[in-house]
């Protein structure tokens, strides 16, 4: 059977109606895909912590430096420390919310990623196949669930689902299957799990990559 061939789950054999590309164009495409770059959050993430750390200091004299001469009475200064206190409370929940997009925003560059080389390696790939793939569930062409790292990316998409759905209030699947985080409790240290999980996920992507085009048969022999 030639190269045009691609087996469905039931056994039954059809022809792409894409045509073969070139053994050459594949690898070139392979490279592409495994040069991606995975960083492009790592500045937003700097500038949140830069900007935080400026504004706590910033709060934090401001609320040490208090004195009751500054004020026309007692009250007046303690209403004015409970007014900093807020600001400082909406100053961590700001961050908090960064870090979420964080996490969010590198699931959306996976995602994007994993879309792009299915398309270049299996071209024939219907949407519901792609969003299977996405959920690391096997298909005919490819089983991401094998793969290094595949936890990893499975973590991060369970979490980017509930800080889009949930109330970024971790759920039973996530608890069961990632004993780290605790079911019915508010998300904490996002940025320390995007720091953990980042490095795991391009392990997960490189393999992915190399595993899809292995596995293609879009491209012609060497």
């Amino acid at each position: 059977m030639n190269a045009r061939a691609r087996s469905l789950e039931h056994g039954v054999i059809f022809m792409s109606t894409k045509p073969v590309k070139t053994y050459s164009f594949g690898q070139t495409m392979r490279l592409i895909h495994l040069n991606h770059s995975f960083d492009v959050l790592d500045e937003f993430i700097s500038q949140l912590e830069s900007a935080w750390t400026h504004s706590q200091k910033r709060l934090a004299a401001e609320y040490d430096g208090l004195s009751a001469d500054r004020f026309e009475s007692e009250n007046d200064m303690e209403d004015y420390r409970d007014f900093l206190a807020d600001d400082y409370y909406q100053l961590n929940e700001v961050r908090k919310l960064g870090q979420a997009l964080a996490i969010s925003g590198l699931y959306a560059q996976v995602e994007l990623q994993v879309k792009r080389v299915l398309a270049s390696a299996f071209p024939d790939m219907g949407q519901d196949k792609k969003n299977r793939v996405l959920r690391g569930e096997p298909v005919t062409e490819i089983d991401c669930s094998t793969l290094p790292e595949f936890d990893a990316v499975d973590e991060l998409r369970l979490l980017n689902n509930i800080i889009k759905h949930a109330g970024a209030v971790a759920d039973a699947k996530l608890a069961s299957k990632y004993p780290h985080w605790q079911a019915n409790e508010k998300l904490f240290d996002l940025d320390k799990a995007y720091a953990r999980l980042k490095p795991l996920i391009k392990q997960y992507m490189r393999a992915f990559v190399n595993e899809a085009y292995d596995k293609s048969t879009a491209f012609g022999p060497k």
